[in-house]
């Protein structure tokens, strides 16, 4: 075959010539590449040089014309990408080719290449070992130094706890308990394709209960500090329960990562307000059963620790009025009493 000699315009990549034969001379002893991120080519391009390199390998299959051809040899494992990118950059060599082949010194090239070629898309077998041949016809140039850089499109995260805020970009938040609605929204900035979930703790990083869109309906917890993580997780998730550890939370899947960060929420006390002693109004527990006592009619609101709406009805004036829950209300609940005209009145009551 015919090719014409020309030099390309390209700053060298300088290496000074070796003296001696390169250890990556022979098939049998080819140097092993990273496959780098798209971005990081041709930056970490691996030095390499054929200068001083003898022939090893059969004619390239698309260079077949020729009395001499330098090469050097190298290996590369394609772990778990179908397309690997192979860019080579020229330094003093003057001619170029590319082969790549199955990881055997007696297989053919499924992928051949020659000047003025440098870039060339590789189609792998995930898991699999490859072998390149870096060569110089010196009919129509001369070996040299180069530079040779692997790369493939890496897969997205998995797994990413990431950082979580309020969704006005806070990570510590104070409230008053008054009675009156305090609704957050808690955002993960997970990069991952898994699965988040954003949980409430105590302060000890022992689970109360997860959030489900990361809304929490902050006045119904007692006065305490408190901790809102996020939680990425392949598979399916293990320990999500009242009480335990968010720290031996396991999945069986590839892979589970809390967030790096919490947002701290401090539940105080307020103090000159008007109470629910200070009303007649009354909640308490009767075995299973909510009881109400109010001298005038109210609605009655019953919510979970969490802010969750448990149940809602009228409760007349007058006479004690008993609310059968369900088996979801248990643990810590509120009670508001609201009736038109007058601040509503909140009792918290445990079942």
């Amino acid at each position: 075959m015919a090719r014409i000699l020309t030099l390309l315009a390209t700053a060298a990549f300088a290496l000074p010539v070796a003296a001696q034969i390169p250890a990556n001379d022979s098939c049998a002893f080819p140097q092993p590449l990273p496959i780098n991120d798209l971005l990081e080519c041709p930056l970490l391009a691996v030095p390499g040089d054929n200068g001083q390199a003898t022939w090893g390998g059969d004619l390239p299959v698309c260079d077949g014309n020729g009395l001499s051809f330098p090469d050097v040899w190298y290996s590369f494992n394609s772990d778990i990408h179908s397309e690997v990118f192979l860019r080579l950059l020229p330094g003093t060599m003057t001619d170029w080719g590319i082969e790549v082949m199955p990881d055997s010194c007696l297989a053919s090239s499924f992928v051949c290449g020659v000047w003025p070629l440098f870039e060339f898309a590789i189609p792998t077998t995930p898991g699999t070992n490859y072998r390149i041949r870096v060569f110089t016809n010196t009919d129509f140039g001369a070996a040299g130094t180069f530079g040779i850089c692997l790369s493939a499109a890496m897969p997205p995260l998995l797994c990413d706890g990431n950082i979580v805020k309020t969704d006005q970009g806070d990570t510590a938040v104070t409230i008053c308990k008054d009675g009156f609605s305090d609704l957050f929204t808690f955002v993960s900035f997970s990069q991952g394709i898994a699965p988040v979930i954003l949980v409430l703790t105590d302060e000890s990083d022992n689970i109360i209960a997860e959030l489900p869109g990361g809304v929490l309906e902050a006045d119904t917890l007692r006065d305490a500090p408190y901790r809102i993580y996020g939680v990425s997780w392949d598979g399916s998730l293990f320990g999500l329960e009242s009480g335990l550890s968010i720290r031996d939370l396991t999945s069986d899947g590839a892979c589970l990562e809390l967030s790096t960060n919490f947002v701290e929420l401090f539940v105080e006390l307020c103090t000159g307000i008007d109470g629910p002693q200070q009303d007649a109004d009354a909640a308490w527990m009767d075995r299973e059963d909510l009881l109400i006592a109010t001298d005038q009619g109210a609605w009655v609101t019953v919510l979970d620790a969490v802010g969750r709406q448990l149940h809602r009805s009228w409760a007349p004036g007058g006479a004690n009025t008993r609310i059968a829950l369900g088996d979801a209300a248990r643990g810590a609940l509120l009670v508001r009493l609201e009736r038109e005209g007058r601040p509503p009145v909140v009792h918290r009551v445990v079942r």
